[in-house]
């Protein structure tokens, strides 16, 4: 092989190293870290549930199911319970999936706080207070809307009008309207799924962020009831409970496999060290990615593309090329696989050649 050859495969695999090392350390960096809050905003430690949530490829439908839908999450905390009582309190509308996610909060925040039976009462009444203002949001009507100040148009619109939007662009989302041959109408037909994708995005967050502003407010209420010796006391036990959900396990395990997994392997190619295995395992992580979110004509493209892509992008490459390398011994060229093997097998001499019958 040409001296020239090898030594931009060398590099190639150095360069490639280094965006995986680089990229898992950042996000190990925020995971060890935590969340911060600074002057420029607040920073959460990484998470992978976005990227698959949002994803439109058939591994991404799939991790949904195992980490849950955020669309049909949204429609779990937001759409209102039916009652067959009629003069039923507004708190027994609560969502399920809301009421669900309070009252454990509310469990964790009295046992963190070691409150007594009348704070428990307190504790009780506040989230009944809360649920009733959120059951009264979620159901209000047109009429009820005019007499409400609103910063935006959209602000103006009836709960239950904004909810029927968000259910018709899922609907939409849904209808199996596209065709798999690569023409003008496919791509006409991508971007009226982009832009459809788009709008469920933003309606979603939309109704969650007004939907927190009531959680927020129980949280504040809460936070009244424990004493200052209560308070001092359950510092030693670590941070409060917050309103939010831990993490789905299988989604904790997805992340760390994800931030570990691109540290290890950017550091293994960059030293050289089982590098064939490196580029395999490296390759079979890109695939991934690709399948979660592929460049397909059909397809919604990406948020946050740099360009156009058609079935090809910087992932395939990228897994191409460490294909490419774990077909190479760039390892024994530079890198600890050579120091190993020197170790173990000495330096033996290459075998002659056959020699050809006369």
């Amino acid at each position: 092989m040409n001296r020239f050859t090898a030594f931009f495969l060398i590099l190639l695999r150095l360069a490639i190293g280094w965006h995986f090392f680089a990229e898992g350390y950042h996000k190990l960096d925020g995971y060890w870290r935590g969340a911060t809050e600074t002057a420029l905003g607040k920073s959460k430690p990484f998470s992978s549930a976005g990227y698959f949530r949002e994803g439109t490829g058939p591994l991404a439908q799939y991790i949904r199911q195992q980490i849950g839908d955020p669309d049909q999450e949204a429609l779990a905390l937001l759409e209102p319970n039916k009652t067959e009582l009629p003069n039923a309190p507004p708190h027994k509308r609560t969502p399920s999936l809301l009421h669900q996610e309070w009252s454990d909060y509310i469990t964790r925040f009295e046992d963190y706080y070691n409150l007594d039976d009348d704070q428990k009462k307190k504790a009780e009444e506040a989230l009944t207070k809360a649920e009733d203002d959120v059951v009264g949001w979620l159901t209000r009507t047109a009429a009820d809307e005019k007499n409400l100040k609103a910063k935006t148009q959209e602000g103006r619109l009836p709960m239950p009008a904004r909810l029927a939007q968000l259910k018709q662009k899922l609907e939409e989302l849904s209808e199996p309207k596209h065709s798999h041959l690569v023409s003008i109408g496919a791509d006409a037909e991508s971007e009226r799924l982009h832009n459809i994708k788009g709008e469920v995005v933003r309606l979603r967050t939309s109704l969650l962020n007004e939907l927190d502003e009531y959680t927020q407010e129980l949280k504040k209420k809460l936070e009244k009831i424990p004493s200052d010796e209560q308070t001092k006391a359950a510092q030693s036990k670590g941070k409060a409970p917050q309103p939010e959900q831990p993490p789905n396990p299988k989604q904790h395990w997805i992340d760390l496999a994800t931030m570990y997994g691109l540290a290890i392997l950017g550091a293994c190619l960059i030293l050289g060290l089982f590098s064939r295995t490196a580029c395999l395992l490296s390759a079979s992580f890109l695939l991934m990615t690709y399948l979660c979110m592929p460049p397909f004509p059909w397809l919604p493209s990406a948020p946050n593309n740099e360009g156009y892509y058609l079935f090809v992008n910087k992932n395939v490459i990228e897994m191409l090329a460490l294909l490419a390398l774990m077909t190479t011994r760039s390892g024994y060229w530079f890198g600890v696989d050579a120091i190993i093997h020197w170790m173990l097998f000495g330096r033996r001499r290459p075998a002659p050649p056959p020699q050809s019958a006369q």
